[in-house]
């Protein structure tokens, strides 16, 4: 499949070069208005770039449009990208208001082409697992959920002028969307409400709180609560996070993955029986391939890829609550 990659910031070049390496994948071209920024695809891998999306269009042939822009541009681009009538592969976060999302979601309806959010933790292995285990009933009914994420960002994005380090609410928009999503995914539950707070730390890196926490609940009224942390130095989580499901039988943990062994944490607790791993490794390295190839796969098969446009909506729609609460001081309900 061929794509156009818009956006040659951090990300863009991280999915240009997973583009390249992939056998069912290449990059045609390229969508940068930064000069500097768009010298690197051509003289890394002779690719060309240009500065709109439809001069790209006329000028390679493509399938699909990989959407990696800064997400306050994630909008113009997608609905230009369907315009064109390509499939649309979108970096999270989607976009950047609910209003924005609900245009998107407008045009999706009508689009020729498919179109999908790149959440790309629900395609590790051990996600649909603990799903599995929760639709089997492992541990009774479900009780209360707990969600710890520790991870020191300026140590992965090394510029400290990057735009993720200004952009304010940024531990919610840019890093619970992936555990919303997860959530949604393996509970298969709706959230209803959300309380969150930021607050700040001495090492913060970031021109507002990097830090947030949040009580959300469930449908069937299941608290939820997480606890989320991109400057932290101490002991640290995965990108997937550290799991806890209580159940009214017993206690099911996700560790996560946390080094290239894949070494990963699945385990069954139940009282007054042995404790059961369920899975000691992951044989998810790259958690792009999988999504990369449900992608193709879905295109191939004229299936909808997931998460739609739609189905992320109701992620987002959590996201923006969860900003909310912290703005107003409040408890934001959802439905």
């Amino acid at each position: 499949m061929n794509f156009i990659v818009a956006g040659v910031g951090f990300w863009g070049r991280k999915w240009i070069e997973l583009l390249q390496e992939h056998p069912r994948a290449s990059v045609a071209a390229a969508v940068e208005k930064n000069q500097l920024a768009a010298e690197w695809p051509q003289q890394t891998y002779n690719i060309p770039c240009f500065s709109e999306l439809s001069t790209a269009a006329a000028k390679v042939s493509a399938d699909a449009v990989l959407v990696v822009t800064n997400p306050s541009q994630h909008k113009p681009v997608i609905l230009q990208a369907v315009g064109l009538g390509k499939h649309v592969l979108i970096e999270k976060p989607m976009v950047t208001s609910m209003a924005e999302a609900a245009e998107v979601a407008a045009a999706a309806e009508h689009a020729s082409g498919l179109i999908m959010v790149a959440q790309g933790y629900r395609f590790v292995k051990a996600a649909a697992l603990v799903r599995e285990r929760l639709v089997a009933s492992d541990i009774g009914d479900l009780q209360a959920i707990k969600i710890r994420f520790r991870r020191h960002l300026p140590d992965v994005i090394t510029n400290p002028e990057h735009s993720i380090f200004a952009l304010p609410h940024s531990i919610l928009l840019d890093m619970s969307v992936h555990h919303i999503d997860l959530l949604r995914f393996m509970t298969q539950r709706e959230v209803t409400s959300v309380l969150a707070v930021e607050h700040d730390t001495p090492d913060n890196a970031f021109k507002h709180p990097s830090n947030a926490l949040s009580l959300m609940r469930l449908q069937g009224d299941i608290p939820v609560i997480w606890d989320g942390d991109w400057c932290a130095r101490g002991p640290i989580t995965s990108w997937e996070g550290e799991w806890h499901f209580v159940g009214s039988k017993g206690r099911l943990f996700w560790d996560g993955v946390i080094d290239d062994v894949c070494r990963t944490s699945v385990r069954l607790e139940i009282p007054a029986e042995p404790t059961k791993e369920l899975m000691p490794v992951e044989p998810v390295q790259e958690r792009r391939v999988p999504l990369l190839e449900h992608f193709i796969d879905s295109i191939e098969c004229a299936e909808q890829p997931q998460p739609s446009v739609a189905d992320n909506q109701k992620t987002l729609a959590v996201v923006f609550a969860s900003i909310e609460s912290v703005v107003k001081k409040r408890e934001v309900k959802l439905v």
